[in-house]
Parts: C-alpha cells; sequence; structure tokens
C-alpha cells in the first residue's frame, strides 16, 4: 500500500468540502439531481464518508423514496454509528411513517453521542408530541431552547404541546416567543390564533389571523376561520367576522362550509337579501349540502314562505335523518302551516321522538324524600335568558320565587348575552352556561345537580336542549313559554298552559300532560323604555291604519285575503306591516303582489321593515290604530305589546296552540270580545272599532293601565300560581313514584 502524503489528503478534504457546501445548497434549493451528482462525487471522492449516504437519504425522501432513504441512513450510520445528523433524519423518517417509538429511540441515540445537540432535543419532542406524551415533549423542547433561545421552531412546538397539555397561557407566551424571532410564521400565527379562540381571547385570535391572511392566504385553515367567524358573531362582532371570512370564500370559492359560514354571518345581522345569496351560490355548488339547505329553510321562513322552508328542511333531514337540530327546524316551520290539524302536528313530533330519543330513558331517580314541603330545585332550561319574547314572560319570575321554597337554576345555551340575562344571572341561585353541552352529557350534568323539576323555555326553537330532556334529566319536567304546543318527546311530563291556550278536547293531541293555569299561561314585563301611548292617529290623519308587526310566516293567504276585504274601496283605510323581511325589495314586492290579487293597490300599503332598537319598533305602535292578528298563527309578544302601546288586537283562535296567543292575552286583560268565532265576526270586529274613533281612542288611552293591572303584569302572584303548579306536579310525581318499579333511590 503507498504511503498517503499529508498535502493529498488535505487537498481531499477540501474537495469534500467544497462538494457538501455545493450539494448542500442545491438541496436547500430543490435541485435534486445536481445535488445527487455531487453526493456521488463525494462517495467517489471518500466512498467511507456518512455524508454522502446521508445526503443521498435526504435527496431520496425528498423524492418520497423513503425505503431507500431509510437504507441509505443505515448506509451513513454504518459507515459512522456517531453521525448524529444520520440519527435525527431516521428519526424524522420514522416519525413521517407514524412510528413516533422508533423515532424517539434514534433521537435519543443522538442524545446519547452529543447531549447539547438542540435538533435532537427538537426532534425528541416531535417524536413524544406523536405519542401524546404532551409533558414530555415540552421538557425535550426546553431542552432545546436552553441551548438554542433564539431557536423559533422549538418555541412553536413548545407552544403546541402546552396547549395540548391545556396549558394555554404558557402556551400563548412560547408562540409569542416563536413570532418574537419569526414574526412573519403563518404556522404560528395559525397556532396563536387557534389557542387564542380555545382559550377565549378573540381579540388575539382575530389579530393573529388577520396578521395570518396578509402574509399566506392559501395557508389560511378553513375550520379555524369557521370557528373564530362563528365565535366573533356568538361574541356580537360579526362586522369583525364578515370581511375575514369572505376573503377566505374568496380564496376558495369551492368550499362550501366556508360560504355557508359567511352566509351565516350575514344571516345574523339580518343583511337577508345577502345571506340568501351566499346560500344559493353555495348549493348551486353543491346541491345536496344538508347544512346549507337547513340555513336556506330557515331564512325563507323568516321571510315569509314557510312551505319552501319545509320542502328545503325536509331534504336537508333526509340527507341527514339523525339530526336532531335539523328535525327541531322543521318542526317548528310547520307550526305556520295552517293547513295541518293538531293531529299532523301530534304524528310529526312523534317522530323526532322515534329518531332523537333513547330506546330507554333514564331511570327516575326520586331520593324517597318523604318530606312533600321540601325545598324544591327548579331548573329552568332556555337559549332565551334575555331580549327574547321568553326573557320578558320570565324576567319577572325568577326573581320573585320563593327562596325558602324553591331553588333556582338557570341552564343558558345563549350565545350572546345582553342587559336582560346579566338580570337573569342575579336572580338566579345558581347559572349554569350549557352553551356547549345537551343530550346525555348534559342530562347527566342536571342529575347531578339534584333537579326536581326541569322546564323546557325553547321547545323546537333554536339552540333547544330537547335532547337532555328525552335523556331524562330530572325526575320531571315540563314545557312551558317558549313553544306552541307538543314537543313529542315521552319524558315531558307536563306542558304548562291555560284554559284558553288548551281548551278542553285537546289533550290526546299532547304527550304531555295540560297542567291549566287559572289566568293566563304567561306573564309579562313591560320594558321601561317603552315610549308614551300617543293620540289615536285616524283623528289627525283621516285614515284608519290597520296594523301587523309579525314575522310574514304568520301571514298565510287566507289572512292576506280576510284583511284585503277590510281594505277594499277604502281609500280611508291602509295597513302597516312591519318586520324585518321587509328591508328586502323583492320580499316587499311579493307581499303588495299578494295583496294585488285581492284588489289591493300599494297606496294603501305601508310596508315598512324592522328596526334595530326595541323603543323605535315599540313607539311605531303610535303610528298604528287597530293591530290584525294573523289567522295561521297569532301573535304573542307581539301582541302584548300592541296592548302596551294602546292598540287592540282583533284574533280569531283557531284549534292549535300557536293560533291561541292573542284569545288568552285578551282574555287575561277583559277583552275577551275582540276574539271572534269566524271571518265574519274577526271582520266585524275591526269594522265596527274603525267606525268609532270615540270608543276606540277611549280604549287606547285607557289600554296600558288596564293591561298593568291584569294578571298578565301581576308577576308576584303568577309566580305563586306557578310555584303552586310545581308543588301540585311534585305530589303527583311522589305518589306516582311510590307505585312505580321503575324509580331507583
Amino acid at each position: 500500500m503507498s504511503e498517503q502524503h499529508p498535502a493529498a489528503s488535505d487537498g481531499r478534504a477540501a474537495l469534500t468540502a467544497e462538494l457538501l457546501s455545493g450539494a448542500g445548497r442545491c438541496l436547500l434549493s430543490g435541485n435534486l439531481v445536481m445535488a445527487g451528482w455531487l453526493a456521488e462525487e463525494i462517495q467517489r471522492v471518500d466512498p467511507e464518508d456518512p455524508r454522502a449516504p446521508h445526503l443521498l437519504g435526504l435527496i431520496a425522501e425528498r423524492e418520497r423514496r423513503l425505503c431507500d432513504a431509510s437504507a441509505l441512513f443505515r448506509q451513513a450510520l454504518a459507515a459512522d454509528p456517531r453521525f448524529s445528523d444520520a440519527w435525527i433524519s431516521l428519526a424524522a423518517l420514522h416519525r413521517s411513517s407514524g412510528n413516533w417509538q422508533a423515532a424517539m429511540m434514534c433521537c435519543r441515540s443522538a442524545l446519547l453521542i452529543d447531549p447539547a445537540d438542540r435538533d435532537g432535543w427538537h426532534n425528541l419532542g416531535n417524536a413524544l408530541y406523536d405519542g401524546a406524551c404532551a409533558a414530555a415533549a415540552t421538557e425535550a423542547y426546553r431542552r432545546a431552547l436552553r441551548i438554542d433561545p433564539r431557536h423559533d421552531p422549538s418555541w412553536h412546538n413548545l407552544g403546541v404541546a402546552l396547549h395540548l397539555a391545556g396549558q394555554d397561557d404558557q402556551a400563548l407566551a412560547a408562540l409569542r416567543q416563536a413570532l418574537a424571532w419569526r414574526p412573519d410564521n403563518p404556522a404560528t400565527l395559525h397556532q396563536m390564533a387557534l389557542v387564542s379562540l380555545r382559550a377565549g381571547d378573540l381579540d388575539n385570535a382575530f389579530k393573529a389571523l388577520g396578521r395570518q391572511v396578509r402574509l399566506a392566504l392559501a395557508e389560511l385553515d378553513s375550520h379555524l376561520t369557521r370557528s373564530l367567524a362563528l365565535a366573533l358573531r356568538d361574541a356580537g362582532r360579526t362586522a369583525d367576522a364578515i370581511p375575514i371570512t369572505a376573503l377566505a370564500v374568496a380564496h376558495r370559492p369551492d368550499d362550501t362550509d366556508l360560504r355557508h359560514c359567511l352566509g351565516m354571518l350575514h344571516s345574523a345581522i339580518q343583511d337577508t337579501g345577502e345571506a340568501e345569496a351566499i346560500f344559493r351560490e353555495a348549493l348551486r355548488r353543491d346541491p345536496a349540502d344538508p347544512f346549507v339547505l337547513n340555513s336556506l329553510g330557515v331564512l325563507l321562513n323568516g321571510i315569509g314562505d314557510p312551505l319552501a322552508a319545509a320542502r328545503l328542511l325536509r331534504r336537508s333531514l333526509s340527507l341527514q335523518p339523525n339530526n336532531a337540530e335539523v328535525h327541531s327546524n322543521l318542526l317548528l316551520v310547520l307550526q305556520y302551516d295552517g293547513s295541518l290539524s293538531l293531529a299532523d302536528l301530534n304524528r310529526e313530533h312523534a317522530e323526532w321522538q322515534r329518531r332523537h330519543g333513547p330506546a330507554a330513558p333514564a331511570p327516575i331517580k326520586t331520593g324517597r324524600d318523604d318530606n312533600p314541603r321540601k325545598r324544591l330545585r327548579i331548573g329552568y332550561v332556555s337559549a332565551d335568558f334575555g331580549q327574547h319574547p321568553v326573557g320578558f314572560f320570565l324576567i319577572g319570575v325568577v326573581p320573585r320565587h320563593d327562596r325558602e321554597r324553591f331553588e333556582i337554576h338557570c341552564y343558558s345555551s345563549r350565545r350572546q348575552d345582553d342587559a336582560m340575562t346579566a338580570r337573569f344571572r342575579r336572580s338566579a341561585d345558581h347559572w349554569h352556561d350549557v352553551s356547549t353541552r345537551d343530550g346525555p352529557e348534559l342530562a347527566e350534568m342536571i342529575r347531578g345537580d339534584g333537579i326536581d323539576i326541569l322546564v323546557d323555555l325553547s321547545g323546537h326553537t333554536a339552540n333547544n336542549r330537547l335532547r337532555a330532556f328525552a335523556h331524562r334529566a330530572a325526575p320531571v319536567q315540563a314545557t312551558w313559554a317558549g313553544y306552541v304546543g307538543t314537543t313529542g318527546i315521552q319524558a315531558m311530563d307536563y306542558l304548562i298552559s291555560d284554559e284558553r291556550q288548551t281548551p278542553a278536547g285537546v289533550d290526546r293531541d299532547h304527550v304531555e300532560r295540560i297542567l291549566r293555569l287559572p289566568d293566563c299561561y304567561v306573564c309579562y314585563e313591560p320594558p321601561v323604555y317603552a315610549p308614551p301611548v300617543g293620540p289615536l292617529p285616524a283623528r289627525r290623519d283621516g285614515i284608519v291604519t290597520f296594523g301587523c308587526f309579525n314575522n310574514l310566516a304568520k301571514i298565510d293567504e287566507a289572512t292576506v285575503a280576510l284583511w284585503s276585504t277590510l281594505l277594499r274601496g277604502r281609500a280611508d283605510r291602509r295597513l302597516r306591516l312591519q318586520t324585518f323581511a321587509l328591508d328586502l325589495p323583492r320580499v316587499r314586492d311579493e307581499v303588495a303582489d299578494r295583496f294585488a290579487a285581492h284588489g289591493i293597490g300599494r297606496d294603501q300599503l305601508d310596508l315598512r321593515m324592522g328596526v334595530g332598537h326595541h323603543p323605535q319598533l315599540l313607539d311605531a305602535y303610535n303610528l298604528v290604530d287597530i293591530a290584525l292578528d294573523p289567522l295561521a298563527y297569532s301573535g304573542g309578544l307581539t301582541t302584548l305589546e300592541a296592548l302596551w302601546m294602546g292598540v287592540p288586537v282583533i284574533t280569531l283562535p283557531g284549534d292549535r296552540f300557536c293560533t291561541r296567543h292573542s284569545l288568552s292575552h285578551l282574555t287575561a286583560v277583559g277583552l275577551p270580545g275582540l276574539a271572534a268565532e269566524d271571518t265574519a265576526g274577526y271582520l266585524a270586529r275591526a269594522e265596527g272599532l274603525a267606525a268609532d274613533l270615540d270608543r276606540l281612542a277611549d280604549l287606547r288611552a285607557r289600554l296600558r293601565d288596564r293591561l298593568a293591572q291584569s294578571p298578565l303584569c301581576d308577576a308576584a302572584n303568577f309566580t305563586r300560581t306557578l310555584e303552586a303548579a310545581f308543588h301540585q306536579m311534585w305530589r303527583d310525581h311522589r305518589q306516582t313514584a311510590a307505585r312505580s318499579p321503575d324509580t331507583i333511590d
């Protein structure tokens, strides 16, 4: 063997270094062919150099030749078992194939060679994170950062691991450090937005996602964008959510979920026309998306087309038959169909129970308390503890409960709180936010609270928690004030009503036992900001103005025909309709066309969009002489507000619950004569008031006081009556439980 001269050895080392440098640059720039050629040259210069097969392994990995990459990394390690770079590369390869244990062993081998190897600790953290060992991963990342505090990938991954470990404050601190060293990293901005959102910090989440959009729109995560947008909506910040969602939709026009989210945002601010256009475009691209079908159905019902809404909702339900929310939406929309009988609605609601109720509800836990006067725990469940009809019905009750006899729990699924929500919070003994709970989980939580009587205040309206009731969350369960008849749920024991809402003979069409209160089934707390009752407009204008401020879905064709009879040929009469859907020119035209078919010109119609502030809406009653109640679905809170503003209401109750609200209210206020028995009587009452302005003005002047002094506004007495009903329910339950084998202690 010839002797190697030192000069030759130095020259070979210099050549190898130059080749390695060039190969590294080519690899980084993506020129894999040149990188491979240079690596092969290294092998020719020095066949024992482990860096050549390592480079070739990295090239093979880039080209997705993973078996070749693994063999080449092992060849490098065979040449030099202490070549830590090859151990780290092999670890990354194992990790990419899902073998985190092998990756971890390779990292530990590298760290045995060099305990101060930053990349070794960083990659060990990655392997441990893959194995769901979040605490161990965080320690590995911290070891890497002690070696190199400026290593932004370790700060980033430390933030991710801390979030997995539930330490969001520390996670956010780590992510801020990562951004301090690399402010333009879209991945870190994404993670910052994600962790901030889950921690409830919407401001930081919004800022981080906004920065990511400006830096790398293509890397925007659709799911995160939707989640943040809906969270902003629920926090009353829809105006912040719309631009970023619209930008995401423009970049990803085929993402139906994103487009659907944008439509929901426009719906939230009652930009109904834009929302409808967005939903229809989404369905043009994906006609079978069940969620868009559901949203468009709900929207169409809101703008007065319940029949089209029902068709869309049935289609949505056929695509996702186990979706209880869509099914509830359908049931609510069917209430607006005046052609359906009580028996029809009962059958439709029974189907909800069949599809979404448990095969066998949980056994009733009684506790066997022998004290008939025990302090009852009452649970109210609602999404409407706030500025909502249910809120106005309940706000006088909760603070007036006898706290020696009742302990009050409020379970709120409300998305956005307001001033009235704050009043409910202060009035309840216990406040529970259940916006993220439903079904068996919520039922178990309520059972754990030891609730005796659980009261549903939503029925099949939005954000209800009926699945918890279906799973028997309390020994006694009742529905009250928030819906319009039976829920169809076998575990719902009672429907709280009155004799006007549910007359004798309708019990067979309800799965619940009807408990009828003596005076009225709700009470009403008028808002303190209601404006004074103004003078009769007819005396000032010389025109009698009929009005209806109910939503358009209630105004069916029979109602349009009846009201047209009052207007036809009478230039001294007009009809004012006011609701949010009339903001749309198309909807105004459609309503005008419906009346035109009965000979009523547009000059007799005053079609006004709803106003954003409740005091302004109430003040609009000062432009109305007589309120007309729709036939298919009676006004509830709308009727009470009209009466409070001095406007009498003419109604024609039917046999269904939803047609009888005004009858109940008018009877309680001492004006049952404004309720007709038939259409002729309806017209006669309206004509009689319109023809006698002195009588109408006198009624207007006294109506607010009359309502204030009626049982409807006597919250203290109503609460005592309701409490008596609760005690009756509990006595009946104890008697039943004593005889039933299905109860447990």
